[in-house]
């Protein structure tokens, strides 16, 4: 290629990389920008530059090394995949995703879990928990010491094949209450398997109709679902918010 033609397609390919790259702003946008951002956040955020992006009304700021977009008001912040109301310190993507992810308490086929009630019984929830899944056997420890609370303990089998051998055990065992929680401490004894596991089948269709994937999976009793090993302040702070009964929600 002649060198006339390499330095004019360099130079497109310079022009085009400037034109799509963010440019900073007007001062005045600027300025008004990190008023609004500053004010919005309680000064918390220091905004190091404000560019433009392709999308009209939409701002790229950097701050501290970190990068998240605004509206042109401030206030609305997309950091990460979430977007933030900074004025009102919501993620209202988190809150969208929960409202999506709500499982009626009274749709739980309640009658086939293992029911627990200490002391009080006043907040109530519903975990879904395997015996060959680690973090279910940490977090069941923790849900043991919290009291005042009605446990609905679901057998949900979906680990490994021997998950579902453990399953049918505890099901069919004279004594299903000691024998899961036998297992869920690690124990792996040996129990007939014949007998109707109809309600086993039920619990396990009701998982996959509302997209219970995972355990430990916890529904509190306003129907916010919790999954994975939930930080223990988070939690109590969780079932404190939504795991109050009320009369057309969760049974006692």
């Amino acid at each position: 290629m002649p060198k006339s033609l390499l330095r004019a397609a360099v130079a497109a390919i310079v022009v085009l990389a400037a034109q799509n790259a963010a440019a900073e702003v007007s001062e005045k946008i600027a300025a008004r920008l990190r008023a609004a951002i500053s004010a919005n956040t309680g000064g918390t955020v220091r905004v190091d530059q404000i560019n433009s992006t392709p999308i009209k009304g939409v701002y790229e700021v950097i701050s501290d090394n970190e990068l998240f977009y605004t509206d042109e008001t401030g206030r609305y912040s997309f950091v990460g995949s979430s977007l933030i109301d900074t004025v009102e310190r919501r993620d209202l993507t988190a809150e969208k995703l929960d409202r999506r992810m709500t499982i009626p308490f009274e749709q739980l086929p309640l009658k086939h879990a293992i029911k627990e009630v200490r002391g009080d019984g006043s907040q109530v929830f519903a975990v879904f928990e395997d015996p060959n899944c680690p973090i279910c056997r940490v977090f069941t420890k923790f849900i043991d010491q919290i009291d005042n609370v009605t446990v609905y303990r679901f057998i949900f089998p979906v680990i490994s094949p021997q998950s579902q051998s453990l399953a049918r055990m505890a099901w069919c065992s004279g004594d299903r209450p000691r024998t899961w929680k036998s297992m869920m401490e690690g124990a792996r004894p040996r129990l007939p398997e014949a007998c109707d596991t109809a309600g086993l089948v039920d619990i396990l269709r009701t998982g996959e109709r509302f997209q219970i994937n995972n355990t430990p999976t916890v529904v509190l009793a306003n129907g916010k679902r919790l999954v994975g090993a939930t930080p223990p302040e988070q939690f109590l702070a969780e079932l404190d918010k939504g795991g109050r009964a009320t009369t057309s929600g969760a049974q006692r």
